[in-house]
C-alpha cells in the first residue's frame, strides 16, 4: 500500500488564487500533500503550526497549476519536421505522409514531463491512435484532465449506436485517477454530422465538453460556404465525400444548427470568424481555444483574440501539437498572443489558463485555482509575464 505523500509548502512574495471574490496575497504560502492542497494563504497562517520542508521561492508569483485546453500528445514524434509557413494543404499533405503510428512511451513520457515542468496540471488532449498510452503517460506525472478520442471521416455508423470509445481507452482511464475519456469530432468538413450529433450527446452524457476544430482555416470557411477553395482541392473524394454538399453557411453558424455550441464546448482555432460568428459563440457560452503559435507555423492567420474577448466569448489557449509548435510550454502562448495583440487585457489570460479550462472540464473545484483541496498544484509565472498578468 503506497505511503501518503509528506506535506511540504512552498512560499513566495505574491499569490493569485484564483477564487472567485478573492483577491491577491502577499507574502504567500501554499502547503501540499503531493498535489493536493491542504492550505493556502498568508504565510503566518498557513505556516503557523508547520514543521515541515519549505521551499521559499523568493519574488515568485504563484498561480494554480495551468491547462492546456487543446493538444494532441500522440504527434509528440513530429517535433521539428513540420513545414512552417506554408498554409495548410502544404501541412496537411506533409503530415499525412508521416507515419502516425503511436509514439515510443518514452517519447510520450518526455513531452509530459517537459510540459508539467512549465506549470501544467491538466490537459484536454485529443488523438484516434495513441489514447491508452497518453492516459499512462499523464498519470505517470500526476496530470489531470480529459483524452479525447476523435472521430473524423463520413461513414455512416448503424443507426443504434452512438460513438464509443475504444474498450483499451476506457480501461485506462479506470486506472487513472483525475484523468477521464469522451469522443469528439474533428472538424465540421472532416466528421459527418451524424458522427457530430452522436459524439454531441455523448459528451453530455458523460458530462464531459464537446470539442471541435472551428474555423481553422480560410479553406473550411470557403468549404462550408460554396463547396470550393483550397480544402475543397485537397479533400474531396477523400475526407470529404464527392457527392459533399455544402451547407452555404459559415462553421459557427453550421455547428450551432448541428447542436453543437453551448457552455460546455470547446472550439478550437476560431481564426477565421465573422462578427455574427462571434456573437453566437458568445450568446452559447461556447469557449474558444486559441492556439497563436500553431496557427502561425502552419500560416492560417491569426484569432481576433481582442474582438473574441469583447464580444464575451470564453477563451483558453492551447498548445496544439508538436507537429507544429516548437513546443508545449503556455508561457509561451501567452507570449505569442502578446505579441500579436500587444494591447490585449493582461487580466483575461489567467482565467483562460485556469479557470475556464477547469470549468469546461466540470473540475472547477479541484483545477484552476489555490485553495485546499484542489489538485492541480502551482505555477510560477515567468518573470517578463509578471507585471503584465499580476
Amino acid at each position: 500500500m503506497p505511503h501518503p505523500a509528506r506535506p511540504r509548502a512552498v512560499t513566495a512574495r505574491l499569490m493569485l488564487p484564483m477564487i472567485p471574490g478573492a483577491g491577491r496575497v502577499d507574502d504567500a504560502a501554499v502547503l501540499f500533500a503531493g498535489r493536493r492542497i491542504l492550505a493556502a494563504g498568508p504565510r503566518r497562517q498557513v505556516l503557523g503550526d508547520f514543521s515541515g520542508p519549505v521551499e521559499d521561492l523568493g519574488d515568485a508569483v504563484l498561480v494554480p497549476g495551468l491547462i492546456n485546453a487543446h493538444v494532441h500528445l500522440e504527434l509528440s514524434g513530429l517535433g521539428g519536421q513540420s513545414p512552417r509557413g506554408a498554409g495548410f494543404p502544404a501541412w496537411a499533405a506533409w503530415l499525412a505522409g508521416r507515419d502516425l503510428s503511436p509514439p515510443p512511451a518514452a517519447v510520450l513520457a518526455a513531452a509530459v514531463r517537459r510540459m508539467a515542468a512549465t506549470g501544467t496540471a491538466g490537459v484536454i488532449d485529443v488523438g484516434s491512435r495513441a489514447g491508452p498510452a497518453v492516459v499512462a503517460a499523464l498519470a505517470a506525472q500526476g496530470l489531470s484532465g480529459l483524452v479525447c478520442h476523435e472521430y473524423i471521416g463520413f461513414r455512416r455508423p448503424p443507426a443504434d449506436l452512438p460513438p464509443v470509445l475504444p474498450p483499451a481507452l476506457e480501461a485506462a482511464v479506470r486506472q487513472a485517477p483525475g484523468v477521464r475519456a469522451a469522443p469528439s469530432g474533428h472538424a465540421l468538413y472532416s466528421t459527418s454530422p451524424d458522427s457530430l450529433r452522436r459524439a454531441r450527446e455523448a459528451c453530455r452524457r458523460l458530462c464531459a465538453p464537446f470539442c471541435l476544430h472551428v474555423a481553422e482555416t480560410a479553406g473550411e470557411v470557403a468549404l462550408l460556404a460554396t463547396g470550393t477553395g483550397e480544402l475543397a482541392a485537397l479533400f474531396r473524394g477523400r475526407l470529404v465525400p464527392k457527392g459533399y454538399r455544402p451547407p452555404g453557411r459559415t462553421p459557427v453558424a453550421e455547428a450551432l444548427s448541428l447542436g453543437l455550441l453551448g457552455p460546455d464546448a470547446l472550439a478550437v482555432h476560431a481564426v477565421w470568424l465573422s462578427g455574427a460568428d462571434r456573437r453566437l459563440l458568445a450568446e452559447t457560452g461556447t469557449a474558444v481555444c486559441l492556439c497563436p503559435r500553431s496557427n502561425r507555423h502552419i500560416g492560417v492567420g491569426t484569432a481576433d483574440a481582442p474582438a473574441l474577448f469583447a464580444a464575451g466569448v470564453p477563451l483558453c489557449l492551447g498548445t496544439d501539437s508538436l507537429a507544429s509548435n516548437d513546443d508545449l510550454d503556455l508561457w509561451n502562448e501567452v507570449r505569442a498572443l502578446l505579441a500579436d495583440h500587444p494591447d490585449f487585457p493582461g487580466q483575461a489570460l489567467l482565467p483562460a489558463l485556469t479557470t475556464t479550462p477547469a470549468r469546461l472540464l466540470g473540475r472547477d473545484r479541484e483545477l484552476g485555482l489555490l485553495a485546499p483541496g484542489a489538485v492541480g498544484g502551482y505555477a510560477v509565472i515567468p518573470p517578463d509575464l509578471a507585471a503584465r498578468l499580476a
